[in-house]
This record gives C-alpha cells, sequence and structure tokens, in this order.
C-alpha cells in the first residue's frame, strides 16, 4: 500500500496547484526518454504542460548505441549527445540529471528522490532502461604470488563465502569482483575501458551475443588483443542459424579476435587486488586486464514492482505503453514489457513505445498533437510517408505480433552482419516455411532468407550489406515478393549500388525516408545537423553513410544555366 503523502519525507512537490498545468515526470533520460520529451517539447513551450526529467547518470541523453566507439577511442562522449540541457531548461523543461527516483507512491502520484526531492505528477512515464547481470564466478584472490582467499561470488558481483589460506586470518566484509571486471552500459563504463585499450593490455569479452561480438570486434579493429569466450557452439546462436554462425567465427578469426566456444569463465584471478586472469571451463588460464562480461540485461523494474504495478521481466504495458495497472503511469525502452513480451534491446522499438506514450498522454490531457516540421519549416505527415502495413493488425490472428520484424545489425567496421526474425528453420522439413539460402564462405558471405508465401519470417545476411539493407527494408513492411529473392543477389553484386526512391525509408530507427532527409540535407552542412532536423542517423548510426552522401551532392555548385 502506498503511504499518505504527509507521512512522505519533507521536500519540494511541484504541480499540485489546481491552476498549473498538467505534470509530466520522466524517470530515465537515455534515447528513448529523449524521444519523448522531443514529442512533448512543444506543449512545455506554449505553457500548457509542465515536464520534468530526472536521469542518474551526470549527463543528458546521448547515443548509447555508440558507447563501443568511445570504449576504444573512435569518438568522444559529446559527440554522442543527443540533448542540450541548457537548452532543454531555455524551453521550459525541467532537467534533474545525477539524480536517482529512489520510490513511487501511485495512489498518491508521487516520487520521491534521492536528493530529498518529491515529485507530484498527473503522468508518469518510466524509462530506466536495463542494467547488466553479472555472471556467477569464483573469485581467487592472490597475494605476493601466493593464493590468499578464494570467494564464491553471487550472481551480483559480491562475495557469497571466504575460504581463506592465510593462517589466522580474520573475517572480512563481503567482497566485490575486482577492478578490471565490468560491462558496457554508459560513459564512465566505455572512459574505464579506453584506458586499458590504450595501454594495450589483454582483454577478454564474455558473451558471445550482439554485444559481445561488437565489444570484440571494436577492440580487434583498434590492434587491441582480445578474446572472445562465449557458452554457445556458434556466436549469435540465439539470432542467427549454424552455418551463419560458423562463418561469422571464421570471420571475427580473420578479424583478429581470439575466439573459445562451449566456453565460459570459472575463476577471476585477482593480484594484489587487481584483476590478472581467468580461468575458463576448458581448464585455461588467460592473462587479462579486463573481463567485459556480456552476459545479458535484465529490465529496471523495481519502482514499478514495488509501487504494487504489474511486472513480468519489465513493467507490463499496451500498446500505447500504458501500465496495466495504473492508467497514469507509463513505461517505454528496455524496461518495458508490451502486452507481455520481453523487451527487445533495439532502439526504433524504444521510440515507438515513446511516440505511442507521447500520443497517449496528449489524449488524455486533451492537447493537441504538435506539428512535425521537415528542415524548410515546411508541415510533415509523418504517418503518410511511412510504408504500408503489410496487413492491418485487425486482420491478423488474434494474439499474434505484426508482421513488421525488427533488424539487428552488428555495428562494426570490419564486418557485415545483419539479421531479423527467425532462421533457424530445417530447410528439408516438408512443414517447415520456405528457406532461401545462398553462401560463398572464401568470399566471407552468405545469406538466408525464411518466408512463408511472401511473408517475411527473418532472414540472415554476413558480408552482404546491399542485401542486409534491402531486406531490411522489407522488415518494415514484413513481406518479401517470390520475385526479390533473386533479385537481392543481382544487386549485391552489381557495379552500382542501387538507389533508394523517395519515399524509401533511408533511417530504419527513426523512419525517416528518403525524400525528408533529402529536403534536410539541403539547408544542412552535418550529419548532427540532418539529425537534429528530422532525427535521421541519430540511432545506430547504419544510414550515416547514405547521408553523408546527400549532403556531399547537395554541396555540389548547380551547373550554371545556359542564357
Amino acid at each position: 500500500m502506498s503511504p499518505s503523502t504527509s507521512s512522505l519525507p519533507a521536500g519540494t512537490r511541484s504541480g499540485s496547484g489546481p491552476d498549473a498545468a498538467p505534470h509530466v515526470v520522466v524517470l530515465g533520460f537515455g534515447p528513448v526518454a529523449a524521444r519523448l520529451v522531443d514529442e512533448l517539447s512543444g506543449h512545455v513551450a506554449s505553457g500548457r504542460l509542465r515536464l520534468t526529467v530526472v536521469g542518474t547518470e551526470c549527463v543528458p541523453a546521448y547515443q548509447r548505441i555508440k558507447i563501443g566507439d568511445v570504449s576504444v577511442g573512435r569518438a568522444a562522449p559529446e559527440d554522442l549527445a543527443l540533448a542540450d540541457e541548457a537548452e532543454l531548461r531555455g524551453a521550459g523543461v525541467e532537467v534533474r540529471c545525477g539524480v536517482t527516483a529512489t520510490a513511487l507512491h501511485a495512489a498518491s502520484r508521487i516520487v520521491t528522490l534521492d536528493d530529498g526531492g518529491i515529485l507530484h505528477y498527473d503522468k508518469l512515464v518510466l524509462a530506466t532502461g536495463a542494467e547488466p547481470t553479472t555472471p556467477r564466478m569464483t573469485l581467487e584472490m592472490r597475494r605476493d604470488g601466493h593464493i590468499d582467499a578464494e570467494l564464491t561470488m553471487k550472481a551480483n558481483g559480491r562475495s557469497a563465502g571466504r575460504r581463506s589460506r592465510a593462517p589466522q586470518a580474520q573475517p572480512e566484509e563481503p567482497r566485490r569482483y575486482p577492478d578490471g571486471v565490468m560491462a558496457l552500459r554508459d560513459l564512465d563504463d566505455a572512459r574505464r575501458i579506453l584506458t586499458i585499450v590504450q595501454r594495450r593490455e589483454p582483454v577478454v569479452v564474455l558473451g558471445g551475443g550482439v554485444l559481445g561480438v561488437e565489444a570484440a570486434l571494436a577492440i580487434a579493429e583498434v590492434g587491441g588483443a582480445v578474446t572472445l569466450l562465449h557458452r554457445g557452439t556458434v556466436p549469435m546462436g540465439r539470432q542467427i542459424d549454424t552455418d551463419s554462425g560458423i562463418l561469422l567465427r571464421r570471420q571475427l578469426l580473420t578479424a583478429g579476435v581470439d575466439v573459445r566456444s562451449a566456453c565460459d569463465v570459472n575463476t577471476v584471478v585477482a593480484d594484489d587486488g587487481r584483476l590478472s586472469a581467468v580461468r575458463t571451463s576448458l581448464g585455461e588460464k588467460i592473462k587479462t586486464s579486463l573481463l567485459l562480461t556480456c552476459t545479458g540485461v535484465r529490465p529496471r523494474d523495481g519502482l514499478a514492482h514495488d509501487a504494487g504495478l504489474p511486472t513480468a521481466w519489465g513493467i507490463t504495458v499496451d500498446r500505447q505503453s500504458r501500465s496495466t495497472g495504473d492508467p497514469h503511469v507509463f513505461a517505454v525502452g528496455d524496461c518495458a514489457a508490451v502486452e507481455g513480451r520481453d523487451p527487445s534491446g533495439l532502439i526504433a522499438p524504444g521510440w515507438e513505445q515513446a511516440e505511442a506514450a507521447a500520443e497517449a498522454i496528449r489524449t488524455d490531457l486533451e492537447l493537441a498533437a504538435a506539428v512535425e516540421r521537415d528542415a524548410a519549416g515546411r508541415p510533415v505527415d509523418l504517418a503518410g510517408s511511412m510504408p504500408p502495413a503489410a496487413e492491418d493488425a485487425s486482420t491478423q490472428q488474434e494474439g499474434t505480433a505484426p508482421w513488421k520484424l525488427d533488424v539487428i545489425l552488428v555495428k562494426s567496421r570490419t564486418l557485415s552482419v545483419a539479421c531479423a526474425g527467425e532462421t533457424a528453420v530445417d530447410p528439408w522439413d516438408p512443414e517447415s516455411p520456405t528457406v532461401s539460402t545462398w553462401s560463398d564462405p572464401k568470399a566471407g558471405q552468405y545469406l538466408r532468407i525464411v518466408t512463408e508465401g511472401e511473408r517475411l519470417l527473418g532472414f540472415v545476411a554476413v558480408g552482404m550489406p546491399r542485401s542486409a539493407a534491402e531486406l531490411a527494408l522489407h522488415c518494415n513492411r514484413g513481406t518479401l515478393p517470390v520475385a526479390d529473392r533473386t533479385a537481392l543477389l543481382a544487386a549485391e553484386h552489381a557495379t552500382k549500388e542501387a538507389e533508394l526512391g523517395p519515399d524509401d525509408v533511408l533511417c530504419r530507427c527513426s523512419g525517416a525516408t528518403a525524400r525528408q532527409v533529402e529536403e534536410a540535407a539541403s539547408c544542412c552542412s552535418t550529419v548532427e545537423e540532418v539529425g537534429a532536423a528530422c532525427r535521421a542517423g541519430t540511432g545506430c548510426g547504419t544510414c550515416h553513410r547514405n547521408i553523408e552522401k546527400m549532403l556531399e551532392g547537395a554541396a555540389e555548385p548547380a551547373e550554371p544555366a545556359v542564357v
């Protein structure tokens, strides 16, 4: 039961006056929250809405998807900025960075903060993201070259018990893993990793999913010594089929990543308090100064759970991103379980959830939707520019997901890997969907497409960026005409890259079309300016090359007219 307002600690409570504009509070200030703020900021400027954003980190929203580039020195932290705190404050948005919410009192619509503050809300949006999971490993502590103690660590990285080998050892407080055992989730993590990478010290990456593969590749691409350990038979085994995984493993080795399959870390070795090595399930001892754990995340849904809201590996929300247990609470991004489904961890679905939440809040508070404008200031109908859906959701079978597929891209400068949907299908099973496969292992290329009639169920492309880009466009619709399958191979090996049509989606994360990006490029000079104008390029960054081409075309002087 939520405590009454009078029982709460003293602090500042805002938005409780009868004539005050409705107050929306956003907890969390990552890329998804930034999209929500962008959607609602027009109403703040007009005085019809009050908006407060509370972020745990000391900096406002940035492109978290690119922190891997910061960790290897390919980008500076300021290059990732998505929001300017001063600009937001100037527009009337209250921004509180470096502050954490400690409790949610849903009955009173109040949030308490760790700085003693209290926020009253009319609508609350939880954008608290996810936190990394730490695997259970034994910690071997050595001093002066000898084993001092062995600790059995819990999954949260704290010690569960101590077995000391030193004579007359005194009991100690529970310990954590030594410095050098960490995940990559924020800019502080990236800066710590960069220090080790710049010293050219050896690194071990644990986890063969997308994040583990990306991290290992990034370190290898800047000349670092890196070993990738993963529990499966092939890297990215949960996202791609076995054959493509075998090719991916070979390509990783070629890129300079030492790969150990069906391997785990049993013991972390610390010499005089610093990480020095790991012992694996294969019996190896690998020297390392950094163990980067990429072994999954869990949604940060504790606030909602403690407040009595429905949670199930995330905060349970409907398609409007509204909590199923409280109409005044919304959840978006990695902490949200839309209709009970696990969070995808991808930026594009998170942005869609932010837009859905903003629309629902505007409807609840009787606010007119803000007019979207292009770089020239003209109104833009974003809904009208999107590709038509394969089939209206109302005509699909009850309980089935929409046909649109979320695309996973491995962010790398040396290796192209993209996948979506289900690809681990037996092509020889007569009951299975249709499987079309093309491979050229010597060239490092592999393509598998899974379809049911013209419905696209999944694909994986390794070393075939043009085919991956074309299939990603089809994933927006969820369909792939039969004739297009062979045409994909022709386009992949064509000497001239196929051009996007004006209404084709150029940026999958934001949904911006080629026409919208071209219009923005005509008034801009950098990718960042284009992103500010139409949002293209502010997600995973894989469309930057196409944006740069449009900027180059816009910068070329027009030929003089013939008089």
